[in-house]
């Protein structure tokens, strides 16, 4: 066939795969949407996905439900995610284990550049936390006790690949003090392992800790937020503390897969946006202690894309090794 022909008819194919894409996405949606979390029922990240899905069920005109994926830290949601087709009719709600996990482990099947951010809800202070009656007032003094016993503090995380994990290493870094890493498998196990005075300290959301601190069970020396929070005004930073680095504010962001066509993305992003700047319904995040951010697919690429650098650079300092 004529050259000439073979590009008349491939101009032709892409108009009508434009044509059909528009098309699809006009229709949008059709069906019921899902919401997936990684994480188990109950937590912040949970209720957030949930509130936000009313909203969307309304503004939508299709049933939108919250599907818990567990396992694997959080890797079985990220893949079920991933492997799902790219029509918009499954989402993704996340904190940074989407981040972290591949920079603790080979061969785990997705990375951040699989999927496209919609929207950053919010960010949630972390606090550094021990037990009410545990000797230090402040987290100058349990520095200066780690050091005097390097190798015998103990420090809880959720597990390897977590916020806390890393928060770890960045906070072992900027001090020089030197920690044992013990995994628990979940914020809620390390509160309670602190409460017990099983595990020295731990830096965990603001938000989880926050009935231990409010019934006297445990104590925060600072929180690792760009400014105090509103709940805890007499609580410093770690930046006020002098270490400008370990600012640590998980967020949660909604995804597509990559290969969501534009506009249905971009129809996600406006329905999702327009859902959390309803005050009633951000009032109710942020009782979770989250502070609205709302930023929109570009804005939140930016911010991911520097924690990303952030803590790759952490990884490779802490010499993490990936399993």
């Amino acid at each position: 066939m004529n050259p000439k022909w073979l590009s008349v008819f491939a101009a032709v194919g892409l108009i009508s795969f434009g044509l059909t894409q528009s098309s699809f996405a006009a229709d949008y949606p059709t069906k019921t949407i899902q919401i997936v979390n990684p994480f188990p029922p109950g937590a912040l990240t949970d209720t957030i996905a949930r509130l936000i899905a009313d909203k969307l069920s309304t503004s939508l005109g299709q049933s939108t439900i919250v599907v818990n994926k567990t396992g694997g830290g959080g890797a079985i949601g990220y893949k079920a995610v991933k492997d799902a087709p790219a029509d918009g009719y499954t989402l993704l709600i996340t904190p940074p284990p989407l981040v972290l996990i591949p920079l603790a482990r080979k061969n785990i099947g997705f990375a951040l550049s699989d999927f496209t951010p919609l929207n950053l809800v919010g960010t949630t202070p972390s606090a550094m936390i021990v037990k009410a009656d545990a000797p230090w007032q402040s987290v100058e003094q349990l520095i200066v006790d780690a050091k005097k016993k390097p190798g015998t503090f103990t420090f809880g995380s959720p597990g390897a690949g977590t916020m806390g994990h890393f928060t770890l290493e960045l906070f072992k870094r900027e001090t020089g003090v030197d920690m044992i890493h013990v995994p628990m498998g979940g914020e809620g196990p390390v509160a309670t392992a602190v409460l017990g005075g099983n595990l020295h300290t731990s830096i965990i959301a603001l938000g989880t800790a926050r009935p231990h601190l409010e019934s006297g069970g445990l104590r925060v020396l600072a929180t690792t937020g760009g400014k105090r929070s509103k709940e805890f005004p007499d609580v410093p930073t770690m930046i006020e503390k002098g270490f400008p680095t370990i600012e640590a504010s998980p967020w949660f962001v909604f995804f597509v897969r990559n290969g969501t066509p534009k506009e249905i993305a971009a129809k996600l992003a406006r329905a999702i946006r327009d859902a959390v700047q309803d005050k009633e319904l951000a009032g109710k995040i942020e009782k979770g202690v989250v502070e609205i951010e709302n930023r929109g697919p570009e804005e939140s690429a930016k911010i991911l894309a520097a924690f990303n650098k952030k803590w790759t650079d952490v990884a490779k300092s802490a010499k993490i090794v990936a399993e």
